[in-house]
């Protein structure tokens, strides 16, 4: 009386070794998620909506320095705004009127899926002096509600070039 065990043993690694290596191949093919870096800022489109307008303005994104006060707080020290929540506020700039609008966390996680970027600026909990908000989000509009961030606008250079300079002076306050 003969038994098959080897037989039946070596088929079985055969078929777990053909299932590991089958496994292993269809993970390496999954694509990684695709995530990027903040060096300076972007603009994404669709964020805040206003009266008149069909599609969310357009964000001047920047990644925020938990090390520096709350960018709500320098923005009300710098134009006496007065409240910390729902910020806004006009500002003059080559002679004519914008309203710039800052995000609140809970909004530029809804409108804007930050998972796809890359924080580079990481504290630990002794180091955070300000907001502990990954990322910060402002949209421009000038008198007559136009979207001054939009890929075309004619005011586009000159609220691009106001905001770094504003992101410029909180980061390196």
């Amino acid at each position: 009386m003969m038994f098959h065990v080897k037989h039946t043993t070596k088929t079985l690694f055969k078929r777990g070794f053909l299932l590991f290596f089958m496994l292993a191949f269809a993970t390496s093919c999954i694509t990684q998620r695709r995530t990027v870096e903040i060096t300076d800022y972007i603009l994404l489109n669709n964020g805040k909506e206003i009266l008149g307008k069909e599609q969310g303005l357009t964000a001047f994104m920047f990644e925020n320095n938990p090390r520096n006060i709350p960018f709500q707080q320098f923005l009300a020290d710098k134009y006496n705004v007065g409240s910390y929540r729902d910020v806004s506020y006009w500002v003059t700039v080559e002679g004519s009127r914008y309203k710039v609008f800052l995000y609140e966390n809970a909004e530029v996680e809804k409108y804007f899926d930050t998972s796809e970027y890359i924080v580079t600026n990481a504290e630990t909990d002794a180091n955070i002096r300000g907001s502990m908000a990954k990322f910060i989000c402002l949209s421009m509009i000038n008198e007559s509600n136009d979207d001054c961030l939009a890929d075309d606008s004619l005011f586009q250079n000159i609220a691009v070039n106001y905001l770094k300079r504003l992101k410029d002076e909180y980061l390196n306050n």
